[in-house]
């Protein structure tokens, strides 16, 4: 039996990174964006499955991976990511108007956790419940803007790429990893 090398994973969110698809029908996106505040970040996978009884038993189980469910709050979220990820225009002032016939934009997303580095290829945002309170004598506060939503495969069935950076020979950086959208590169078996 070989032993399988585990390390202990710190808590960590450091960097959250978007790019805006462009072009839906060649799955391509747009510039490489960074948000530097991230907060926290969920992901959670969702899965169709079923059973096949026969002779008093079950005699097979089908389990499919479909999305990913996505949650997250950031210190800020700034105009412009509003209307990158929501599809909101902006005004000639750079205000930002939401329109009930606004549709938002598919992502790539991107995220640093300690030594993982992780890309979602196709995900659409919703923004959460907007709260804001009065500033009470002796009271300071902060606020946090959340989002959610969900990643979807691509066409090939693509959905998530993960790195960790201290496993053994991996070479990729942050800095490379998130400069673009990064796919995969997988030698075809000969």
């Amino acid at each position: 039996m070989t032993p399988v090398k585990e390390k202990v994973q710190k808590v960590s969110l450091k960097r959250l990174h978007y790019a805006v698809m462009t072009d839906e029908s060649n799955e391509t996106h747009g510039e490489v964006k960074t948000l530097t505040m991230p907060i926290e970040l969920t992901l959670t996978p969702n899965f169709s499955e079923a059973t096949f009884d026969a002779g008093d038993r079950v005699v097979a189980n089908e389990v499919q991976f479909d999305t990913i469910s996505i949650t997250g709050s950031v210190a800020d979220l700034p105009t412009e990511v509003q209307a990158d990820w929501y599809g909101h225009e902006l005004s000639d002032e750079k205000g930002l108007i939401m329109n009930v016939n606004d549709n938002p934009n598919y992502l790539a997303v991107g995220f640093e956790s300690g030594s993982k580095l992780v890309w979602l290829y196709k995900a659409k945002f919703k923004p959460t419940e907007e709260a804001n309170t009065t500033k009470r004598k002796g009271e300071i506060a902060y606020k946090q803007s959340g989002f959610s939503g969900e990643a979807i495969p691509l066409e090939d069935g693509l959905l998530k790429y993960s790195v960790r950076t201290d496993d053994d020979g991996v070479t990729v950086t942050p800095e490379t990893f998130f400069a673009t959208v990064k796919k995969p590169n997988v030698t075809p078996a000969p």
